[in-house]
């Protein structure tokens, strides 16, 4: 059995790997377990899930260069529809802290900060579709 304790953009992940047969091993991510195969030493694909769904995945939005204001827009990682906003103007936020929440692909992605800063506009509503690249909020 190995453990491991990997990032992937700034998320830790507790991983654990059991190596059942020649080509099967029980995986645990996040206390989340699975039963997979790989097919060769560097890859591995999942077979089946023996606990409950993972909460929605984390979505890391990279703000493009600050203008000199400081401002920074946070833009939709792809086309879907907002469930919920969980911040108004003038909140003080945290890089990391969810945002918005929106559905796409029939999956819930939280859209985070992805730097300290206030609230300065929201450009969307609950219910609303928005494309690829569409100014969500701006961040002073």
């Amino acid at each position: 059995m190995n453990k491991f304790k990997i990032t992937i953009d700034g998320t830790d992940f507790e991983v654990t790997v059991n190596v059942t047969d020649h080509n099967k091993a029980n995986v645990e991510v996040n206390g989340i377990a699975y039963d997979v195969r790989y097919e060769t030493k560097n890859t591995v694909a999942p077979v089946t899930r023996k606990t409950t769904a993972p909460a929605a995945p984390q979505v890391h939005v990279s703000a493009p260069s600050a203008a000199p204001s400081g401002k920074s827009s946070v833009k939709a990682p792809l086309p879907g529809t907002i469930s919920s906003i969980n911040v108004k103007v003038g909140d003080q936020v945290k890089r990391g802290d969810t945002l918005i929440v929106m559905e796409a692909m029939k999956m819930e992605n939280n859209i985070m900060a992805n730097k300290d800063g206030q609230i300065k506009a929201i450009h969307v509503t609950a219910g609303q579709s928005v494309a690829q690249d569409d100014a969500l909020i701006d961040l002073v």
